[in-house]
């Protein structure tokens, strides 16, 4: 999914060419998500869902442009606090996965219309529940995600590995003892090892001192 920050780099231009820089804030809180729209809508941008579609270890779903917007935004001067209290363990796209297995069926000014490709089932239509496999970012019905391979692509997978979109409070409880779990571990949210800041030398900040030792 190229998660350095390099490739983070390589979007800035696009992203400033193609859109102008505004006022990324929202006033709607994450509350005031509905049924229908929490499967239609940016959970970080309130702007409609569109490809290429990311999700955190909450299981909020989040335009993969936004996310990226987000990231080139260091001091979030362009977001309410309510955005940077939500979704301020976003640090790289490490922190996100993206989803797979999702086809558009319709589009419309409120929002893209989603189905599993596989499985069938309409986001936000659907009765069943729908999640994704960390592994792998396939999308799923629930019901499908029972033998440990992922019909899709047959990525083996544990329990842990599920991530239930949209979750209710009592599945969103065990989606922060997992993360709890990651970090302790050294690990992100897709499974990647946290990068660690690489601290400098002190005998380079003072040249007094590097001439010393070289005299020695």
């Amino acid at each position: 999914m190229g998660n350095d920050g390099s490739s983070i780099a390589r979007v800035k231009t696009l992203l400033t060419a193609t859109k102008p820089r505004g006022d990324n804030r929202r006033h709607s809180q994450s509350g005031d998500f509905d049924s229908v729209s929490k499967w239609s809508v940016c959970r970080l941008s309130s702007s409609r869902l569109q490809l290429p579609v990311v999700s955190d270890y909450r299981g909020n779903l989040l335009n993969k442009e936004s996310v990226l917007e987000w990231l080139l935004t260091p001091h979030k001067e362009d977001y309410t606090e309510d955005q940077v209290r939500l979704f301020g363990h976003i640090k790289s796209l490490k922190d996100v996965v993206e989803l797979s297995n999702i086809v558009e069926v319709d589009s419309s000014d409120s929002g893209v219309l989603l189905r599993c490709d596989l499985g069938d089932e309409i986001w936000g239509r659907s009765s069943g529940k729908l999640a994704y496999l960390a592994e792998c970012g396939h999308v799923l019905p629930r019901r499908m995600l029972q033998q440990g391979d992922c019909p899709v692509c047959s990525a083996k997978y544990t329990r842990p590995d599920i991530i239930t979109l949209n979750p209710s409070t009592t599945e969103l409880v065990e989606l922060e003892d997992r993360m709890n779990k990651l970090e302790r571990s050294g690990l992100t949210h897709s499974g990647m090892p946290v990068k660690i800041k690489k601290r400098k030398s002190k005998v380079q900040g003072d040249p007094d001192k590097a001439s010393k030792r070289q005299e020695r």
